[in-house]
Order: C-alpha cells, then sequence, then structure tokens
C-alpha cells in the first residue's frame, strides 16, 4: 500500500555456539556414516571443524576407545562402542523377554518383582511389576542403587568374570546402610561366591532394614549376566526362610527369560 510504512524486522536470533561434547558426536556420526575409513580430510569437509580442533578430538575419541586410526590410514568407530551398543541393545531386548515372566513370577509369590543390570558400579533398574499387596515397596524405573548390597547387585556380581569382578569391588566403597550390610572385602566375595554356587543372591535387610530381596541372574549362553530379576519383600511379612524357599521360583523365572533373549547377544563385559 502506498505510503505504508516499512515494518522493523526482528533482529535474527544468533544461534548458539554448538557444546563441546555435541563437536564430538558430529565426528563420531561422519566416522559411522563413511562407507570406508573416513580421511581426516573427509572429517574436516563433513564436521566444519579446523584441524587444531579435529586433530583434539580424534586424541580425546582415541584415549576413550570410541574411535580408532585405521593401519591404511584414516579412522574408524572404537571397539569400545561396540560394548556401549551391546549394552543398550540387551537393555531394551531385557525388558521386553522379561515382561511376560516378572508378571507371572508376581501373580505365582505375589510379591513385587524387579529387574535391573549392572551400569558402572551401580544397578540401573529397568523394570518393575508391584505387588497387589497394598504394602509394597514402589521404585521409579531409571532408579540406581548399589550392586553390593541389592539382591540383583549381588546375582549379578557373583557371576561376572573374576577380573571384572575384582575391578569392580576394588573401586567400590563398602558403606554400611543397616547392621547387616557386608562392609569387608572378604565377607561380600564370600557371599558372592556361594551365591554363584547356589545361583541366586539374598539381600537380608543389607540395604534397607525392612526390606528383603532375593535375585536370580540372566545368564547368556556363556554364563555371563545380561542383568537380574528379584524379589522384593517387606521383611515383616516374608521371614528370610519363607523368601528363600522361593528361590527356585525366581531362578526358573531368569532362566526363561535367558531363554527368550537373542541367541547372539553377548552379556556386555
Amino acid at each position: 500500500m502506498a505510503g505504508a510504512m516499512p515494518r522493523d524486522r526482528a533482529p535474527p536470533i544468533p544461534t548458539p555456539p554448538r557444546s563441546v561434547f555435541a563437536r564430538h558426536v558430529d565426528v563420531l556420526a561422519a566416522i559411522a556414516q563413511a562407507e570406508a575409513p573416513c580421511r581426516f580430510t573427509d572429517l574436516a569437509a563433513a564436521t566444519g571443524h579446523s584441524k587444531a580442533t579435529l586433530h583434539r578430538i580424534l586424541a580425546a575419541l582415541q584415549e576413550e576407545g570410541l574411535a580408532r586410526p585405521d593401519p591404511r590410514g584414516g579412522w574408524r568407530l572404537g571397539l569400545r562402542l561396540i560394548a556401549l551398543a551391546n549394552q543398550a541393545w540387551a537393555g531394551l531386548d531385557l525388558r521386553a523377554a522379561a515382561e511376560e515372566e516378572m508378571e507371572g513370577l508376581r501373580d505365582r509369590t505375589g510379591e513385587t518383582v524387579r529387574l535391573a543390570v549392572l551400569d558402572g558400579d551401580e544397578m540401573l533398574y529397568l523394570a518393575q511389576v508391584d505387588s497387589r499387596d497394598p504394602v509394597s515397596f514402589r521404585l521409579r524405573v531409571g532408579a540406581r542403587g548399589p550392586a553390593y548390597c541389592s539382591g540383583t547387585g549381588k546375582a549379578v556380581l557373583a557371576f561376572l568374570p573374576a577380573e571384572h569382578r575384582a575391578a569392580l569391588l576394588g573401586r567400590i566403597r563398602l558403606v554400611r546402610h543397616t547392621p547387616n550390610t557386608l562392609v569387608t572385602r572378604a565377607a561380600l566375595e564370600a557371599a558372592l561366591d556361594a551365591a554363584r554356587d547356589d545361583g541366586f543372591a539374598l539381600d537380608d535387610g543389607e540395604q534397607a532394614a525392612e526390606v528383603r530381596s532375593l535375585g536370580a541372574p540372566i545368564l547368556d549362553r556363556h554364563g555371563r549376566p545380561h542383568g537380574a530379576i528379584s524379589l522384593t519383600v517387606p521383611a515383616f511379612r516374608l521371614s528370610r526362610e519363607a523368601l528363600l524357599a522361593l528361590a527356585p521360583a525366581v531362578r526358573a523365572s531368569a532362566a526363561r527369560i535367558a531363554a527368550r533373549l537373542p541367541p547372539t547377544l553377548t552379556a556386555g563385559s
């Protein structure tokens, strides 16, 4: 329209700089998308990083095992990514394989059933099927807890390869949560050896005095643990002996879950 005043245009919003982490991911993505070992010049072109920045990123990725130089030149993804991807797939497959069996175990015993995997030095809880009893223990999926004083954690620790278990126990600080917590390495090692022999592990009020749990490992074809399931019960409702009497049912459920996992899947080490 004639004589109309031009509208003021808002200044463009500046794009925030990408984080250091995002720049590392960019490099990994560029390596992953290449059909052959990705040359340095191609990585620079794909990511827009300067030579100095790209050198620093590649050095950091190589140090962490996430990228590796190919002997013929260029860069490939590091072998550590295979282990990380395997753990991620295992978690997804594990929940799907365990869901029906967890519900069946809850229905047969009347008690809460949990599914957890070892993540670093802690247990990561992937799923829970609640007891229908009004007195039960709710747990947020995604919660973490110590491995050395829980039924699921002790079941997994018991079946780790010896070197892995020794390294992990060397890092863990054994904190006393209750009078029953095992706070010496010798006592914990003895309990884990017994759990390996028995095929299940007992948490007899070691993490919380009012709670007992009994866990059984979900093993891959090599006998290594993907994770574990457990019955978690109020101590006043189920005695130690009554909970131990349910061990065969927990072990059987864990074995059936393992049988449902893809045969090519191996537990992360």
